[in-house]
């Protein structure tokens, strides 16, 4: 089974964009996944986003994707083709 594409944001410690990007993402009611940079395990990840050109957090990653920085276009993108792809279905009702 493949696992579902899942939004991660890329943080780093005291990122006011990074916040900003959460909160952006939580007030949409978006479920996502944080990530810290400067973890130790995170090292791979943070030399690959280096090999891209990224030079600063937060990165926002979904659907193979991902952008550094505090877009709203971006993350307003971001939020539109997750619940594109979690369509909310109104219960059925009986009579």
């Amino acid at each position: 089974m493949t696992e579902e594409p899942k939004i991660i944001v890329w943080t780093k410690p005291a990122c006011v964009q990074c916040r900003l990007v959460k909160n952006r993402l939580a007030a949409a009611g978006v479920p996502f996944v944080e990530a810290d940079l400067t973890a130790p395990e995170s090292a791979a990840d943070l030399e690959h986003f280096r090999g891209l050109g990224y030079q600063s957090a937060p990165i926002t990653e979904y659907g193979g994707t991902a952008f550094p920085g505090f877009m709203p276009a971006e993350v307003d993108r971001v939020i539109a083709e997750w619940r594109a792809a979690h369509p909310v279905t109104e219960p059925e009702v009986r009579a």
